[in-house]
């Protein structure tokens, strides 16, 4: 049996990892790979450069003939021939002459450097070069950014637009990564009605299924809103029942605090869900149930919108990068200077909706408004979340606090 227990926020999350196993790696194309984690080494099959070639425009020549060239004593070279980025020159630079060259274009043999074209003059075949350059000046050579059989990327790498176009210059279409994890959403509540319905007496609208389908869709996840199921346990069972077979992330909004009628920590038991905990020492946010079944794992979040959006930022969101093999798992932390002063009570950890700003060389923070934890104006208006410690009673203005930068 679970017990009713509040743990420390440092607590629950070191449970939460824990709990949470990396998925088995898929075989993923690579225009879709952004944001997975490579789950082996890609080694390189090519050298890049493929072939020795131009950094810029201009006029590919042997250094020993530019030796003597200055602005008042130009050197003049026979101009043998033009390479263009995508040809491939069949002939051989002797003494006293250059080819123009463009950028990327594979540098002729004799040639062991490049004078750019700002510092030459051309007429009649002939180019005057007025400043002297080095061997191996504006070249790229040939493997000189990777070799064959190198590593390119090692494993757990996370790929970005740059990783992944750096593996496709290599040729390669296909990688190996941790595969994406499959997220089942269930909104719980009697009173929820859909943006789309009409809102009669005693009736809200279900904020929760929107605002968790976008924070998703920010994650490397593929979601599926299962529905909305009112507060019996009969509709809920049978949504969750359909859930529970499909998916590696069960969430659950409402239904797990202590009321009449939150009666899905029941079911969760039911079902074969083993509760790890069930109560935070923080606020909002407080009543979080987490538990696992086989290597799926389950957040039962609370209804509230605010608290249901703090536990996703700071709970299951590590959980689902845990999952794709991702090392940075927490929201970004950094310190800031409080522009205002706050109390609270001590005992529980706060996460204030805030907003964070450099001035100078410091950051300073603010609270974006009244932080009940059904009020979704201040969020709205939050780049970050204030960490308030559960001992902290009153701090005062120019404070130094931690704060968790929420995700744009």
């Amino acid at each position: 049996m679970i017990e009713n227990i509040a743990i420390s926020v440092e607590e629950a999350k070191r449970l939460i990892i824990e709990n949470t196993k990396i998925l088995e790696p898929a075989e993923i194309p690579l225009t879709e790979a952004k944001g997975y984690v490579l789950a082996e080494d890609i080694i390189s099959p090519v050298n890049l450069p493929f072939f020795t070639n131009s950094a810029m425009d201009g006029y590919a020549v042997k250094s020993m003939d530019t030796k003597r060239a200055g602005e008042s004593n130009h050197v003049a070279l026979k101009v043998t021939g033009i390479v263009r980025a995508g040809d491939f020159p069949d002939f051989i630079l002797s003494d006293g002459e250059a080819a123009k060259i463009m950028t990327g274009a594979p540098v002729p043999k004799g040639a062991d450097s490049v004078v750019m074209v700002e510092y030459t003059e051309e007429e009649d075949g002939i180019v005057k070069v007025k400043r002297p350059v080095n061997p191996g000046e504006n070249l790229r050579y040939e493997g000189e950014e990777i070799k064959q059989g190198e590593i390119a990327l090692e494993s757990g790498t996370h790929l970005t637009s740059a990783s992944i176009g750096f593996v496709a210059e290599l040729g390669i279409n296909k990688i190996k990564a941790y595969r994406k994890p499959k997220i089942a959403l269930v909104v719980t509540g009697e009173e929820l009605v859909g943006t789309d319905e009409e809102l009669g007496p005693g009736k809200i609208r279900d904020t929760n299924s929107v605002t968790l389908q976008s924070a998703l869709s920010q994650e490397v996840v593929e979601s599926k809103f299962i529905g909305r199921v009112r507060d019996e346990v009969f509709d809920i069972e049978e949504k969750l029942k359909k859930a529970i077979l499909w998916c590696d992330v069960l969430l659950v909004t409402g239904g797990v605090s202590v009321g009449d009628y939150d009666y899905v920590k029941e079911i969760f038991k039911k079902l074969g869900i083993e509760g790890i905990f069930w109560r935070v020492s923080q606020r909002p946010g407080g009543p979080l149930f987490f538990g696992k079944r086989g290597n799926s794992v389950t957040f039962g979040l609370p209804g509230n919108p605010a608290s249901s959006l703090v536990c996703f930022y700071e709970y299951v969101r590590p959980a689902l990068r845990r999952m794709i093999g991702r090392r940075d798992l927490f929201l970004l932390e950094l310190e800031a200077l409080l522009s205002e002063e706050i109390k609270k009570s001590p005992g529980k950890t706060n996460f204030l909706r805030g907003y964070v700003e450099k001035k100078g060389g410091s950051f300073y923070v603010k609270s974006t408004g009244t932080q009940g934890s059904h009020i979704l104006k201040s969020f709205a208006l939050s780049n970050c979340l204030i960490v308030v410690p559960k001992d902290a009673t009153h701090l005062p203005p120019g404070s130094t606090v931690k704060v968790h930068l929420l995700p744009e």
